[in-house]
């Protein structure tokens, strides 16, 4: 009997990425030794694929090449072929993600990357086409020539995979600072120096492809509520904000938001829906709502509310991963209409002053016959040159009667996949965004609709994330990274956005069981993974646990904002609510050397200007009763305070409240009325105007 051991492995795995790939032609092996192994006992170079099931260029590489014979046999005589999830292994992705930095400067997904057998990259890319086309190499031709050079020119390749190897695990090499008065620039100095990078006409900075930076514009919008950049400068900020959220990057029908555009209009995206960019959308929209309060902005926070309750929320209570981009084999066909469709989803209203006002609908949505897309469909967006007929009383009702009728022609269709695989962090993530609309939003259904879906989710999110520690164990807890496997790393990011969710909802909610976990959690956080001023992937007891090596977070915001950035704010406030100096010399050096980082590219560090932007004397302690928590006056008037200021409760049988710096109690009273009145803006403006013309008057 012949045994047959040349095959494809991914048949037993969970994930749906690596589902969609289990009867490729290519004998995928899932991650894990017996791959390594396999590839040292054969002297064979590994050819690992990193993917998301959302992703269209992974589809397009799948149906191009993984399911190609020919590919197929190329790769399973000359490699080892593992697929990886990048969901399920974040710090495996991210190392080889930087490894493709060092080779290409870019990075993406499909990463494709070819290692020596003990894990170390020689060569690294992204899509490869299977045929020529805009000077671009074919994949075939990549798996010929790096087989070659991994048998003819070994010394070559050696020494590019060590170099790159030590690059990686030195950590990042760039360490000139920058040169800057006071404690960290001023924010209209970092917006005026942005200035040269901002599309005028369209919104945004850069060119395509354009991602929405959520965490650099919720720094933005932060500091146009401080007073510290001016109106004129933030006006560049609303207009981006409002082109992103009339373009097609935004679900108009249903809510949410896709996770690029592909052109500098904010027309076209990628149409994959993530956990993580329905988040960053979801509280960067809530602060957008005190600045422009917009019918465009509160439906869109109401519509992605309603959207991720409804299609992104598992029976248990967690959230999902991700929806596809594609449908029927064609990206962005589930969300695109011809001019018929349009036509037709009109006329089915039987609302006569609609159907009256197609013309006129289809200029406002950019409707034509000839589409905006592929193969004449049209996605669905507004143009921003005609707002002022929208904006309208009436205007506005049209365009909510229009999406309603599109959503409904919309259910008929075959919908993208969803994954519904759970991820720690992203969960945690969307969990603090939603007590971020709860506390920024003043519209009282939008505040009610994000506090329901908070506290129907939580029980949910912590049983399927949190794990039970061994009693004898010094932790009380283990946080389970993702819901396809049974076991999993300790992984910085899932610490660090558990702890941001415990501070939040100890904030919103005053319950002291939350204040504790964040304390527990950040002490976990600083004796696991930080050693000598360095912060980790992955838990330094985890050190040695992989083939590939444990390297250091950077600043940057990626996929989602940085953890690290994330870690460093969660300190900062720490250390008001606990009134402890000590916590911020434990990140001296961390946080000098993100300074730096954040400002050699601010644009790609929004959480670290964030964070940092602040002084430490800036920040101050709001010492009140718990049960404050429960009044409507105060619920409105928390959207007044920004990450500088601290929550903490007490439960005394009195009204006191108090107002702290690290050091002293500046500001005392009684009473939320007298709270209120003390820190209402509008007094304050009063009481400087007053003391203004007292000063003149001298």
């Amino acid at each position: 009997m012949t045994i047959q051991i040349d095959r494809n492995r991914l048949h037993e795995e969970k994930s749906l990425y690596l589902q969609q790939h289990k009867d490729n032609p290519v004998h995928w092996w899932p991650y894990g030794p017996e791959a390594i192994l396999k590839a040292k006992e054969e002297n064979k170079p590994i050819f690992l694929s990193i993917g998301y099931s959302s992703c269209h260029w992974c589809h397009v590489m799948a149906h191009e090449s993984f399911e190609n014979q020919s590919t197929a046999d190329l790769l399973n005589d000359h490699y080892i072929a593992i697929k990886v999830d990048r969901e399920e292994y974040p710090d495996l992705d991210q190392y080889y993600q930087s490894a493709c930095q060092l080779f290409n400067k870019n990075g993406g997904w499909p990463l494709s990357a070819f290692l020596l057998p003990d894990t170390k990259p020689y060569f690294i890319g992204t899509y490869f086409p299977v045929n020529p086309r805009e000077g671009m190499t074919t994949f075939n031709e990549v798996l010929t020539e790096l087989h070659r050079a991994y048998h003819e020119d070994r010394e070559t390749v050696l020494e590019n995979a060590n170099k790159a190897y030590l690059a990686l695990t030195d950590g990042p090499i760039n360490r000139e600072k920058v040169q800057f008065e006071g404690h960290f620039p001023h924010p209209m100095s970092i917006i005026d120096a942005l200035e040269q990078y901002q599309d005028n006409e369209n919104g945004g900075y850069g060119v395509p492809p354009k991602f929405p930076t959520f965490a650099f514009y919720e720094w933005a919008l932060e500091q146009m509520l401080e007073g510290m950049i001016n109106k004129e400068k933030g006006q560049h900020i609303i207009k981006s904000l409002e082109k992103m959220l009339m373009g097609g990057i935004f679900d108009h029908c249903r809510g949410g938001i896709h996770r690029y555009s592909t052109d500098e209009k904010w027309l076209v995206p990628h149409f994959e829906k993530m956990l993580y960019d329905q988040a960053g959308y979801l509280r960067m929209a809530a602060k957008l709502s005190l600045i422009y309060p917009s019918p465009i902005v509160f439906d869109g926070l109401i519509h992605t509310l309603d959207y991720l309750k409804n299609e992104m929320t598992d029976d248990h209570g967690h959230f999902f991963s991700a929806q596809d981009a594609d449908s029927e084999g064609m990206e962005g066909l589930y969300f695109t209409y011809t001019e018929e469709e349009f036509n037709e989803a009109i006329t089915k209203t039987n609302d006569e002053n609609l159907i009256q006002s197609l013309d006129e609908l289809k200029t406002w949505f950019g409707i034509t016959s000839a589409g905006n897309f592929e193969q004449g469909l049209n996605i669905i967006s507004l143009d921003s040159t005609l707002s002022e007929s929208f904006f309208s009383s009436t205007g506005w009702e049209k365009v909510r009667a229009v999406k309603k009728a599109l959503l409904n022609e919309r259910k008929m269709r075959t919908p993208p996949v969803t994954d519904n695989k759970g991820i720690a962090s992203w969960n945690f993530l969307m969990m603090t965004s939603l007590l971020e609309v709860a506390q920024y939003c003043q519209i009282e259904s939008i505040h009610q609709m994000a506090l329901n879906i908070f506290k129907s989710c939580y029980q949910g999110v912590y049983q399927t994330f949190i794990l039970a520690k061994d009693p004898n164990g010094e932790e009380k807890f283990k946080i389970k990274h993702v819901t396809t496997k049974e076991t999993s790393l300790a992984y910085f990011e899932d610490y660090v956005f558990f702890a941001e969710m415990q501070l939040k909802a100890y904030q919103i909610l005053g319950n002291q069981a939350f204040k504790d976990n964040f304390e527990q959690t950040l002490h976990y956080i600083h004796k696991e993974f930080i050693k000598a001023e360095k912060v980790y992937t992955r838990a330094l007891s985890m050190h040695e646990h992989e083939d590939y090596p444990n390297i250091q977070m950077n600043g940057h915001d990626g996929s989602c904002k940085s953890p690290l950035a994330t870690y460093i704010g969660l300190v900062r406030r720490a250390s008001a609510l606990f009134l402890d100096i000590d916590l911020l010399q434990q990140i001296t050096e961390v946080q000098e050397q993100l300074t730096h980082e954040v400002l050699k590219n601010p644009l790609a560090a929004g959480e670290g200007l964030r964070v940092l932007t602040y002084p430490k004397e800036a920040y101050r302690l709001i010492k009140i009763p718990k049960t404050w928590t429960e009044k409507p006056d105060f619920q409105r008037f928390i959207s007044y305070f920004l990450p500088r200021f601290v929550l903490d409760y007490h439960e005394l049988d009195n009204d006191e409240w108090q107002i702290c710096n690290i050091t002293a109690c500046e500001l005392k009273g009684t009473g939320l009325t007298d709270f209120i009145n003390t820190l209402s803006p509008q007094k304050e403006q009063k009481e400087q105007k007053e003391q203004k013309e007292q000063k003149e008057q001298k």
